[in-house]
């Protein structure tokens, strides 16, 4: 390998830790960005089978039964969690706590979303 030949692959790889550590930087920035913007949520919207079946505060404690007893939702110190589900995989139940808008947990066997939303999505209909 000649002298020239080496100061060219030195260079390329200057080039491809460069590009590598600009690319880490900015996935830093924006993860950063992500997470110091997430809103809190107020409710947790349950829909089963499409349908939306509740809404419920997450400001007040409590364990709902959804879908007929296939899933039970718990509502914890601001947080929601499936606590209980029928399903053979239980990944609905490893998902974790949520409470940011947008958030969600879906048991796709049972047909059950939960989603963290800002504000009550359930409307009063003033005309009578």
């Amino acid at each position: 390998m000649t002298k020239e030949s080496l100061k060219k692959a030195i260079s390329k790889h200057r080039i491809d830790i460069i590009v590598i550590a600009s690319l880490l930087l900015l996935s830093i920035i924006v993860l950063l960005i992500v997470n110091l913007t997430k809103k809190e949520g107020a409710y947790v919207k349950v829909t089963v089978g499409g349908e939306t079946v509740g809404e419920y505060p997450l400001s007040k404690n409590g364990e709902y039964v959804l879908g007929g007893g296939t899933n039970t939702l718990t509502v914890k110190d601001g947080r929601a969690y499936m606590s209980y589900s029928s399903c053979p995989d239980h990944i609905c139940e490893n998902t974790g706590k949520i409470g940011h808008v947008g958030e969600q947990i879906v048991c796709l066997p049972n047909k059950v979303t939960v989603t963290v939303t800002g504000e009550s999505e359930i409307s009063v209909d003033f005309v009578s």
